[in-house]
């Protein structure tokens, strides 16, 4: 919601979650949905003439979704193609990591050597414009991992940590991940 700096537009229950719907400042031609499952989120950007709230339903509803404590997944059944899939997770003290299938993301791995980690190779990535610490990439034989650096607090808590969330904590992390598979 931060990010688009919206303003709420409407709210309604579907499919065991609730939709919430924002008009966008940034993209300001844009709204913002996002359904809001027990557990997880599924959200996009729509844009004018489908933006209605029937085109918000029917885009969330042209698969089945099964939230779970450990993740989100989306069934898009024989009539539709999912093009887009990965998986958010925050990482405390340390930052959010994003997970997508190896074959999804190939063109953005580098083409010279990385460092191996335990459970693949890894890169650092080129800083954003922004200013925030560089992504680390780790690719794996099925996945690819993105960890962005950021003191993701604990339970609602800052991080007391002075190393929490900066390059050196999540390179550390990262190198000793034990194995990242996608399996769908």
């Amino acid at each position: 919601m931060n990010s688009v700096r919206g303003r709420e537009r409407e709210r309604f229950s579907l499919a065991g979650g609730e939709v919430v719907v924002y008009d966008c400042e940034d993209p300001a031609d844009a709204r913002w949905a996002t359904w809001i499952g027990p557990w997880n989120m599924a959200h996009g950007l729509f844009y004018d003439p489908e933006w209605e709230s029937r085109d918000i339903v029917e885009a969330f509803t042209r698969v089945t979704w099964n939230d779970t404590p450990e993740g989100l997944t989306a069934d898009p059944g024989k009539r539709f193609q999912l093009s887009l899939a990965f998986y958010l997770t925050t990482v405390a003290g340390v930052g959010t990591m994003r997970v997508e299938p190896k074959q999804q993301g190939v063109e953005r791995i580098p083409q010279w050597r990385g460092y191996r980690a335990e459970s693949g190779e890894m890169w650092r990535m080129d800083p954003s414009p922004s200013g925030q610490e560089a992504p680390f990439m780790l690719v794996t034989d099925t996945a690819i991992a993105t960890l962005f650096p950021w003191d993701a607090p604990r339970s609602g808590q800052p991080s007391l940590r002075a190393s929490a969330g900066s390059a050196e904590t999540a390179a550390q992390f990262l190198s000793k991940v034990k194995r990242v598979d996608w399996q769908a």
